[in-house]
């Protein structure tokens, strides 16, 4: 359950946050079609879910089932919804349709903790950040706040009415807790940023019974960095009772900059969850050196259990060997390894041999590789691998030659003419990643055939990709690679630094 909430929420806010803000009910829009969103379906289950935190399971169900026998064969809308609840319990939950259902976005929260000793009282200052100076940007919630303590995993609960910019809050306690668990249940639908000192984040890592209060406090302990966050991401990555933390762990761990985050990520890979193995041999595409390319390639010789961590794997091993160009021979072996899975890895859904042309994918300067991928994109090829392959085709052309991204343009060209919806929005995505100006022709010529809204869409967000891809200075692009290298060289400092302060304590 904890999971399946933390998708939900992490799916509506990313398409809040990279793609567009509004709110679910709305009647602004170009095709009717885009209202069918994550805005609708995975918001639609958070509000769902906030409703019965409100009213409890028992009266929740109550008001369901009025909602549908008073409605039935009917068209609705969502007041008749508010309507039901009022009338199957007594409560308006106006407030929170005003805020969650007839605006866009959710509060963003950060939140502070400091102890004072002498009085005995915890104090968490809690600040609305998504707020600008109106008020109207402000969220009204009251939120429960609970103090944790080792020895005892039952907290001690408070429950604040949070409506300001920055609010602080006194409570008086026997003793200094632990750790402090912000919105306890994490029913509402929130981001949240923890400003604790190091010690209570790794008591809530460790002991916080609530999954998705541990994952605020892993993302709160990447950010600190250091040598004593580290390794309690890596203790938590071995220790974590549940899956879905160790996954966001694994991810958190990826983030610290520091050598010896690479250690703990390694020992994920014998995890038994197939989905921390998964996530491991993902963020390990990220650490392109020697010892990461030899802990992820025996996944692609050798398999897994999971069809899903082979093609993690493949993807991995390409991103790593591309990245070292100057090996011709090294390129030119892993290009033969991940062809020899598409040629004998056959599978469900093609995951696998669609890993393999990710990994493919990822040799932009490559000849060899692009000749593969377009032999994929070919009409009879297994619609999963193909569509992978299509997809694949716009990555792979930054780095090609003119006459290459010509080959890449005709192809894509060539599928753009066909109907089907999942194809179309393959060459769309594939078109969106290209550095030329003449993929916004292709994408508007498929704007123009369609009539699809959801493809026109995609089309004009595209076309803005695109757009910004060209402008794209290659000078900034140098000074980012070299950005790049000076952060490595900082980061294997501040290991070493790391391993001498440890040693002289």
């Amino acid at each position: 359950m904890a999971i399946l909430v933390l998708d939900l929420i992490s799916n509506c806010c990313n398409e809040d946050s990279s793609r567009y803000r509004r709110p679910m009910v709305t009647h602004v829009y170009r095709e009717a079609i885009e209202l069918y969103d994550r805005h609708i379906y995975e918001k639609g289950s958070c509000v769902y879910h906030m409703i019965r935190a409100e009213l409890g399971d028992e009266l929740f169900w109550q008001a369901v089932q009025t909602f549908v026998q008073d409605n039935a064969h009917q068209t609705v809308e969502t007041i008749d919804l508010l309507r039901a609840i009022e009338k199957a319990t007594g409560r308006n939950l106006a407030f929170l349709f005003d805020q969650y259902v007839y605006r866009g976005g959710h509060p963003d929260f950060k939140v502070a903790y400091s102890w004072d000793n002498d009085a005995n009282l915890a104090k968490v200052t809690v600040t609305q950040t998504q707020a600008k100076a109106e008020s109207k940007d402000l969220f009204n919630l009251k939120i429960p706040i609970g103090f944790g303590y080792k020895k005892n995993p039952q907290l001690i609960n408070f429950t604040v009415r949070i409506h300001e910019k920055e609010q602080s809050f006194y409570f008086p306690l026997s003793q200094k807790p632990d750790f402090i668990s912000f919105d306890v249940g994490n029913n509402y639908l929130k981001t949240v940023t923890l400003e604790y000192p190091i010690s209570e984040l790794k008591a809530q890592l460790e002991f916080d019974l609530d999954p998705i209060s541990r994952i605020y406090a892993a993302e709160a302990l990447a950010k600190k960095g250091g040598l004593e966050a580290t390794q309690a991401l890596s203790l938590a990555l071995k220790n974590d009772s549940f899956w879905g933390v160790r996954v966001e762990v694994v991810k958190q761990l990826a983030e610290v900059q520091l050598d010896q985050a690479f250690d703990g990520l390694v020992a994920g890979l014998n995890d038994p969850s197939p989905f921390v193995r998964r996530a491991v041999i993902g963020v390990l595409s990220q650490i392109k050196t020697h010892n990461s390319y030899k802990a992820v390639k025996g996944f692609v010789q050798d398999g897994d259990a999971s069809y899903y961590v082979e093609a993690a794997a493949c993807r991995t091993v390409g991103a790593i060997a591309a990245a070292h160009l100057e090996d011709k021979p090294h390129e030119d072996k892993v290009i033969k390894l991940l062809k020899s899975v598409l040629e004998e890895r056959a599978g469900w859904n093609e995951v696998v041999r669609s890993g393999a042309v990710a990994g493919l994918s990822e040799f932009k300067s490559s000849e060899a590789a692009l000749n593969l991928l377009l032999e994929y994109t070919k009409i009879g090829i297994p619609q999963p691998l193909r569509l992978s392959a299509i997809r694949a085709l716009g990555k792979i052309s930054t780095g090609q030659t003119p006459a290459n991204i010509e080959r890449i343009l005709d192809r894509l060209s060539e599928i753009a003419r066909e109907t089907f919806f999942l194809t179309q929005v393959a060459v769309l995505t594939a078109l969106g990643q290209m550095e030329t100006p003449k993929a916004i022709g292709i994408l508007q010529s498929l704007a123009n055939q369609t009539a699809d809204g959801r493809v026109r869409r995609y089309a004009e967000e595209e076309v803005s990709k695109v757009q910004k891809n060209i402008g794209t200075d290659k000078t900034l692009k140098q000074l980012r690679e070299e950005l790049d290298q000076i952060k490595q060289q900082n980061q294997e400092l501040k290991s070493r630094l790391e391993n001498l302060e440890a040693k002289s304590k």
